[in-house]
């Protein structure tokens, strides 16, 4: 229903429930009158009146918004002054109906405030439920607008965060591509096409919020060969993937950096270079994707932009249920780990892993 059309019905609705109310005391009292019947009319006419203008008040000045000490009094000091209002209309309409206009109490001071005490009621009543009807209904907007800014600085975060791309790697692979083309043009050939591709799945991050693990690992592939180039046999590769991981969902160039990183720490500063190994299996009904590479574990290991927002990028995606932790292996052996959720026809087809399970070992 519309919200003035229900502000409509509870009015009337509300004052006849009072009239009512009211009804029911004056006829026990007084007995039926085709008189008061119209007075009642004119009250309801008058009430609804007082209230809806009122309202007006109200949200002209936002009072709604106000602090509450500081909306209290001029709630109250409204709600008398509509009640003596009523009281001025109802006493000479009463005095008409009983033809007690000669009675000199039905129109003392004492009689008036009577009257505008049984107006407040109503009135309180009303001014209560209004504001309790607001206050909710701002608190539910609140926390909608709460929710849609947290998710826009979420989706923010999460295209920036995706956005990554290190401009050294791109230096490196247009400096080996060069080195490659008078020697071996048809490597230089299939690097440039490597090289696109990350480039394409790069720009294709900042669309999509994840990307399957396959699809992943083909980008990471692509970078490992760009890599090699350069690295020679510097560079040790080294996979064991379970292809019922292979459908799991992750942020796209998520393992690319941290292939990227463990390159940077395991590979580039020992002279005899290193290894980079992945591995993925699932535990639990999750995911888990080992990235390990050769090296010793700095208190700096994880201070690189990529790797601080690793957890922080599965966490918008996943929450709680995804995990990413850095650690030493073994000795000479550092492991960045990461735990996603499954989709649940994944689960289903886990009987018996290790006969699936496919080890993929290059050079």
């Amino acid at each position: 229903m519309p919200r003035i059309k229900l502000y409509w019905t509870l009015q009337i609705v509300g004052w006849l429930a009072w009239l009512a109310n009211e009804a029911l005391i004056y006829v026990n009292s007084f007995g039926w009158s085709i008189d008061w019947f119209i007075s009642a009319d004119l009250n309801i006419a008058f009430a609804i009146f007082l209230t809806h203008n009122f309202r007006k008040v109200i949200k002209k000045y936002g009072w709604v918004e106000m602090p509450i000490r500081q909306v209290v009094p001029r709630i109250l000091g409204s709600v008398v002054l509509m009640s003596m209002m009523m009281a001025s209309i109802n006493i000479p309409l009463d005095g008409y109906i009983l033809r007690e206009r000669e009675h000199a109490d039905f129109w003392s001071i004492f009689f008036f405030i009577q009257f505008s005490f049984s107006f407040m009621k109503p009135l309180m009543i009303w001014t209560l439920f209004y504001y309790a009807s607001h206050y909710f209904e701002r608190k539910s907007e609140i926390e909608v607008e709460k929710v849609r800014l947290e998710s826009s600085i979420r989706e923010t975060e999460s295209k920036v965060l995706r956005a990554q791309m290190n401009p050294h790697f791109m230096f490196n692979a247009l400096n080996s591509i060069r080195a490659l083309i008078l020697e071996e043009p048809e490597k230089a050939q299939k690097a440039v096409t490597q090289l696109s591709n990350i480039l394409r799945s790069s720009l294709l991050a900042d669309r999509r919020k994840t990307v399957s693990l396959s699809e992943e690992l083909r980008t990471v592939e692509d970078y490992l060969a760009l890599e090699k180039i350069r690295y020679e046999d510097r560079l040790q590769i080294r996979k064991n993937v379970y292809p019922e991981t292979l459908t799991c969902q992750i942020p796209p160039m998520l393992l690319q950096t941290l292939v990227e990183n463990a390159i940077k720490h395991g590979v580039s500063k020992p002279v005899k270079g290193g290894f980079v190994s992945i591995e993925t299996k699932m535990v639990d009904s999750k995911v888990v994707i080992e990235i390990s590479n050769t090296g010793v574990l700095e208190t700096t290991e994880s201070g690189g932009f990529g790797l601080e927002n690793t957890a922080h990028r599965l966490e918008l995606l996943f929450g709680a249920d995804a995990k990413f932790k850095i650690y030493q292996a073994s000795k000479d052996v550092v492991t960045a780990e990461i735990t996603v959720p499954i989709p649940s026809q994944v689960v289903e087809n886990k009987d018996n892993p290790f006969a699936k399970i496919t080890h993929i070992v290059r050079g």
